[in-house]
């Protein structure tokens, strides 16, 4: 807050009231939205009521083709004009002595030649609409004589508004509408002039309704003023839309320029109202065209600075030709003609429709390529706006118009809403929203599928395949840098998909074949196809590491087990003792392939059975065994652990008996509560250094493996006496003793 050198009263309470952080649901875009449409709702009640506030004959009049007066078209019976016996075709020459001629009807005054015959024709509705309004009544001179109407003649009932007033009210409310919907989610330059735009729409649109379907005249005073804002509204409309092509999808200006266009036109009109234009060509249709032009001549520019834009461009293909294909119809049917004092082929209120297809256009770019940053959020929140202006505006329509009681009419309008809206919202959410693909069974078997091929070309194929499947890219193409994660490129132009496996990154180019950019519900979507993608390869791999650790097992029993029981019977002299060394081994090949020694084994039941199996092996070629077991370890001992110890005790002893010419053999097992120290000592050959490189033979190598898999070490040395020395350290985990 800035320094103040004196303060005002109030002056504390307003400033601290502007720093005060607002509710969070008054900066939510739902409630923004709402207040910005608002006003809108108020502008549609105030036509309404402007329109049905006037007098009521009861009589559609048309020019007469003899001219110099007015011919009655239709005549509704419960009317003024019904109940005093006028019929169609009835020529009415005057109203109250104030005479009628065909120029009293005309839709627009805009196209008149001169600011006298503007003003003539605005004094003539004053003077007809001062007559209509006469509380003593009203006469009408008509061809067959007078037909005095008692007054004050009643207000127009609902029903008589004819269809091109609701067309010019539902155009102008929806242009507003949608510029409104799209500043309540945003709120840059861009959306701001488009919601300025919307507002130029409203006015002009809605002005027109009222005065361009008026039953014969309105007050001068009323009727100059709607005329001055339909003009008003329609330069507003188009320096919204010169303001937003400067700065969407790029800025052509400074922001402190783009607010140059409004000034000009609104200096313009300023200047027309106050009749310093010659005449009303130059004051109410040369500003329209020229802004129409401005706007053609912005898009330009736009598409020209957009070369590198793809998302640039492709908004201007959408929204910037629908703006000029609409706007530009409405010139050419009723602001050229004028200009050129040749009649309109077309009347202004239907000509508002051409405005449709701007606000069509712009929900499409939303739609499919995200004008504005907008993506399917925002639909929800219209249609949620959607239904609940059909519910009031049904319920209001059933209260007047069949004088129902309210809370049937709330019913019923609930009941129609509910029927009928809600399945006619989800058909369009469906249609302009597009939801992509979820992730179903159907994918998780294709990204399975991928997973398990073997790498290479196929594997890679079948990648691109599935991404074409769910994304319709218009190119796919390798990157050279792989992202972090799945990211939207240029503006969503591109998708692009980080390696994984042993795939590499690829840009998906354009959804849609190329109709489309990527949201953010495409770059979820991939994340989640990249991260299940990645599990089921992490299962893969973890698979055939699995697998090999198995067949590592497997050679590892066979070389330390099997090996010294072979050993054993092809040195025993005794043939039962081969036999029974022979089936021994078949028995300890099941165990292996079966991997069956599951059980907690007992540490002195363990050791005593390899002290004898390791024993008759050293004895049947005459090498004596000494053996030793010390300390209070563990009663039990997990099956790895055992098997460790097992194979280490087997390949020690196996390597003195194959390799060492020794005579005596000394093991020692010394065991601890947390580890066992293994000790295999012979007096034989020894070795010729202190310690061989690791990995120096099989035998070795899956002892040092086998104890490094459970956190210990193996060393070997040369003994004083020249033999050698296996030392062993195994950690162990006390098991308890089942009951």
């Amino acid at each position: 807050m800035r320094p103040r050198i004196f303060t005002l009263p109030w002056e504390d309470a307003i400033l601290g009231f502007i720093d005060t952080p607002m509710p969070r649901w008054l900066t939510s875009p739902i409630f923004l939205l709402m207040a910005a449409v608002a006003p809108g709702l108020l502008a549609v009640a105030a036509t309404l009521v402007i329109a049905l506030g006037q007098p009521w004959l009861g009589v559609t009049l048309g020019p007469d083709p003899d001219g110099g007066a007015v011919r009655i078209i239709e005549v509704d019976p419960t009317g003024p004009a019904g109940l005093a016996g006028l019929t169609p075709g009835t020529r009415l020459i005057s109203v109250a002595a104030v005479p009628l001629d065909g120029g009293d009807l005309i839709e627009e005054p805009d196209m008149l030649a001169s600011f006298a015959a503007y003003d003539r024709f605005i004094a003539r509705q004053g003077q007809l609409a001062g007559a209509l309004r006469d509380p003593a009544g009203v006469r009408l001179t008509t061809g067959a004589g007078p037909h005095d109407l008692p007054g004050p003649l009643p207000t127009r009932p609902f029903w008589t508004l004819p269809a091109v007033f609701w067309i010019q009210l539902f155009v102008g409310l929806f242009g507003y509408c949608a510029g409104s919907w799209v500043l309540g989610l945003r709120h840059s330059w861009a959306e701001r002039f488009l919601w300025l735009a919307g507002v130029g729409l409203m006015l002009s649109a809605h002005a027109a309704a009222v005065y361009s379907t008026r039953e014969l005249a309105l007050p001068a005073a009323e009727f100059r003023i709607l005329s001055g804002l339909n003009h008003l509204g329609a330069l507003i409309f188009g320096a919204g839309m010169i303001g937003l092509f400067l700065s969407y999808p790029a800025r052509l200006v400074p922001s402190h320029w783009l607010w140059t266009p409004s000034a000009g036109l609104g200096l313009w009109w300023l200047a027309n109202q106050m009749r310093l234009l010659p005449d009303p060509a130059l004051g109410f249709q040369l500003p329209v065209v020229i802004a129409l032009g401005a706007i053609a001549v912005c898009v330009a520019l736009q598409y020209r600075a957009a070369r590198g834009d793809p998302r640039g461009r492709a908004a201007l293909r959408w929204f910037g030709l629908a703006v000029l294909i609409g706007a530009g119809a409405f010139v050419i049917t009723v602001i050229f003609p004028i200009l050129l004092h040749l009649d309109a082929p077309l009347s202004q209120g239907f000509a508002f429709l051409f405005f449709l297809p701007i606000y069509g256009g712009l929900a499409l770019g939303v739609a499919r390529y995200r004008l504005f940053e907008l993506e399917d959020w925002a639909f929800r929140i219209l249609f949620y706006l959607g239904g609940m202006m059909l519910l009031l505006i049904l319920d209001a329509a059933l209260i007047v118009m069949i004088a129902m009681e309210r809370a049937p009419a709330f019913g019923l309008s609930l009941l129609a809403v509910s029927l009928l809206y809600l399945p006619m919202r989800d058909g369009l959410a469906r249609r302009f929203m597009r939801r992509r693909t979820e992730v179903s069974g159907t994918l998780f078997r294709q990204i399975t599928d991928v997973a398990l091929t073997p790498p290479g070309a196929s594997r890679l194929e079948r990648w691109q395949a599935l991404l074409t499947g769910v994304f319709d890219p218009l190119h796919i193409r390798p990157l050279t840098r792989s992202p972090q994660a799945a990211t939207l490129a240029e503006d969503g132009a591109m998708l692009d998909i980080p390696a994984v496996d042993s795939l590499p990154a690829l840009r998906l180019e354009w959804a849609r074949h190329g109709r489309a950019l990527y949201s953010s519900h495409d770059q979820a979507l991939a994340s989640e196809m990249v991260s299940m993608l990645d599990q089921a390869a992490a299962s893969r791999r973890a698979y055939e590491t699995g697998v090999t650790e198995e067949r590592a097992r497997i050679a590892q029993d066979m070389h330390d087990n099997i090996g010294i029981q072979l050993m054993g019977a092809l040195h025993s002299a005794s043939a039962e003792r081969k036999d029974a060394l022979i089936r021994e081994t078949l028995s300890d090949l099941r165990d292996i392939i079966s991997n069956a020694n599951r059980a907690d084994l007992g540490l002195d039941e363990l050791l005593a059975d390899l002290r004898a199996t390791l024993g008759e092996h050293l004895s049947a070629v005459g090498i004596a065994l000494d053996w030793s077991v010390q300390g209070d370890g563990p009663a039990r001992l997990a099956p790895r652990q055992a098997h460790a110890l097992r194979s280490i005790l087997r390949e020690g002893v196996s390597n003195a008996l194959r390799h060492s010419g020794a005579a005596r053999v000394a093991v020692t097992v010394r065991a601890a509560p947390d580890r066992l120290h293994v000790t295999i000592e012979d007096d034989g050959r020894g070795m010729a250094g202190a310690s061989p490189a690791p990995g120096g033979g099989n035998g070795l190598s899956n002892m040092r493996s086998r104890a490094a898999g459970l956190g210990g070490e193996i060393s070997l040395e040369t003994t004083a006496q020249g033999g050698t020395r296996v030392r062993a350290t195994l950690p162990v985990t006390r098991v308890e003793t089942p009951a």
